[in-house]
């Protein structure tokens, strides 16, 4: 019995180190999910929304292992649940004195365009499988960009200053455009 407590302990220890090993990541590693994953939010809003709408909607099928034609709600329904799934990444992050500012910018951004997104883009995406005219969708568009782009915009300033401090401390070689 005390050889299986013991072996048990081992195990659990050893667990212990290799999932905080995992959260350690190098300054790099980390300015990459922190920093670069913002380029996917780089199109927010009017601009986004208006290309996606110009295209086939599509969604991603497992059992088919490939795109397949969809509504424009399950398609952007879709592109957020891959954000949200960058996001989770960026959140798994272990926080520490040298990356929490870093780390809570990114964080804020994500936070606000997916609940922007879930807010907006849905319920335009839907106008658009209903048929809704044109001038509706682009009065839509409009007033959700009228609403959501002064945030963003400060948003992704804060998490570019950020990002720039966080590689100029750790002699990261990025551009940052702010």
């Amino acid at each position: 019995m005390k050889k299986i407590l013991n072996a048990t302990t081992l195990f659990l220890v050893l667990i212990a180190i290799v999932s905080s090993s995992c959260n350690n990541l190098s300054p790099e590693k980390t300015f990459e999910i922190a920093g670069l994953n913002s380029n996917l939010l780089s199109r927010f809003g009017g601009k986004e929304i208006n290309e996606k709408l110009q295209s086939e909607p599509q969604v991603y099928d497992e059992s088919q292992k490939k795109m397949i034609p969809s509504t424009y709600y399950d398609a952007f329904k879709y592109d957020i649940s891959n954000l949200e799934t960058r996001f989770q990444t960026i959140k798994d992050i272990a926080e520490d004195d040298d990356n929490k500012e870093f780390l809570q910018a990114s964080k804020d951004l994500f936070t606000y365009a997916i609940a922007k997104q879930k807010e907006g883009y849905l319920p335009i995406a839907k106008m658009k499988d209903e048929k809704a005219s044109p001038e509706q969708i682009e009065k839509a568009i409009a007033d959700f960009d009228a609403s959501t782009l002064n945030d963003i915009d400060a948003k992704f300033t804060k998490l570019m200053n950020e990002a720039k401090a966080y590689a100029e401390k750790h002699n990261i070689n990025a551009k940052i455009g702010i």
